[in-house]
């Protein structure tokens, strides 16, 4: 197995913890684990291109930083639509840290589907799971990706399933 294809495994895996801790309202970490879903599939797509291993640990967690060289090495203009979502995304790093930021004044907001905004509220911190399903169905095109080889039932059992596929409006990662 190519070093790209173990990036994608992991990620796949986050990403349907994930969609599985938005749906129990597991919150801060649904944040977390989606950051990790994508910095993982955003790094085995820069592995695919040929990205050492030791170039994409000097990343780190940074997902900013990682997201720009995906964009950078994969020039696809069609990727410049998440950039608020990877910004909003990118903020649930530091939320892991309970001592920098207590639970009690921490404002999340997690949305499954993408719903008008309330006016005069915003939470500290939130996220759209159907963004995040979008991007990460932008990320498996660019990166020319089957999602099928990485969120098939040979990776998961039929409850990993019902959370992948639950209120998943973006059909190429139903499978």
């Amino acid at each position: 197995m190519k070093e790209w294809e173990d990036f994608f495994i992991t990620a796949s895996q986050y990403y349907i913890a994930g969609r599985y801790a938005a749906f129990a309202a597991f919150i801060p970490v649904v944040g977390n684990l989606f950051h990790h879903a994508v910095e993982m599939y955003l790094k085995g797509g820069l592995s695919k291109k040929g990205h050492s291993l030791s170039a994409l640990r000097a990343f780190k967690h940074d997902l900013l930083k990682i997201w720009d060289e995906f964009k950078r090495t994969f020039n696809d203009p069609s990727l410049n639509k998440f950039d608020n979502t990877i910004n909003l995304l990118h903020d649930f790093e530091d939320l892991r840290y309970p001592q920098s930021n207590p639970p009690s004044v921490i404002e999340v907001s997690i949305d499954i589907v993408k719903q008008p905004p309330i006016p005069g509220h915003r939470s500290t911190h939130s996220l759209c799971v159907e963004d995040l399903d979008e991007l990460v169905g932008q990320i498996f095109k660019t990166a020319s990706v089957n999602p099928t080889a990485f969120l098939s039932s040979r990776y998961q059992n039929a409850e990993a399933k019902e959370y992948l596929t639950k209120e998943n409006r973006v059909r190429s990662l139903i499978v």
